[in-house]
């Protein structure tokens, strides 16, 4: 209840809209034995450091959350996903959360994989077990960064269907960024400790 009650003060959004996000990235990720303080934390932590908000970010847990975690993709990982994606294309979070939804999606289906893997993109690790989905999207930015733009738009569709396109394609030159957006709040959410808690103190 404090923790969503702190999330929709200073995020803007309803209470019940903290504690449906809240709830969700706490079920959605329960291998990683969250508390609803740290991720009300990891959201606060980023939304002051990029150009996203605690409410973008809060509702795109809602929509993606359990599709990103049977991917593979931990809290932090997706966090520092819709951070990027928001910051690149402006779409806001129910719209990245959807299409990251969709991507996540289509990349446990087995023929996708298939496909990914006659393109030369690495799924697998070392011990043949599936990586996560953005290791596997970042692979397929360096298999296909030598494509033609037809053929990147036809692999895009493999990876994100006819309608998130423009999604993927944003995630992927990201990814391949030597200061990407993804890496850097990756960092920040990863080390978040008490933003909230100062946030809340100065608004106080």
């Amino acid at each position: 209840t404090e923790s969503a009650l702190t999330l929709a003060r200073i995020s803007g959004i309803s209470y019940s809209q903290a504690v449906n996000g809240i709830t969700t990235a706490l079920n959605s990720f329960s291998k990683e034995a969250l508390t609803a303080s740290e991720i009300t934390n990891k959201l606060i932590a980023v939304d002051t450091r990029f150009a996203v908000s605690s409410a973008q970010l809060n509702e795109a847990l809602t929509r993606v959350g359990s599709s990103a975690e049977e991917s593979g993709i931990s809290i932090d990982k997706l966090i520092a996903t819709v951070t990027a994606a928001q910051q690149i294309t402006g779409r806001g979070g129910a719209v990245i959360g959807n299409a990251l939804k969709t991507i996540f999606t289509r990349l446990q289906r087995p023929e996708v994989l298939s496909q990914l893997e006659q393109l030369g993109v690495a799924i697998k690790d070392q011990n043949g077990f599936l990586l996560d989905g953005i290791s596997i999207l970042k692979n397929y930015s360096d298999a296909t960064k030598n494509l033609s733009q037809a053929e990147k738009a036809r692999t895009a569709e493999l990876v994100g269907g006819i309608y998130q396109i423009n999604q993927v394609n944003a995630l992927i030159k990201d990814l391949s960024s030597s200061n990407s957006v993804y890496a850097n709040s990756l960092s920040i959410s990863n080390s978040a400790t008490d933003e909230a808690k100062k946030k809340n103190e100065e608004l106080n």
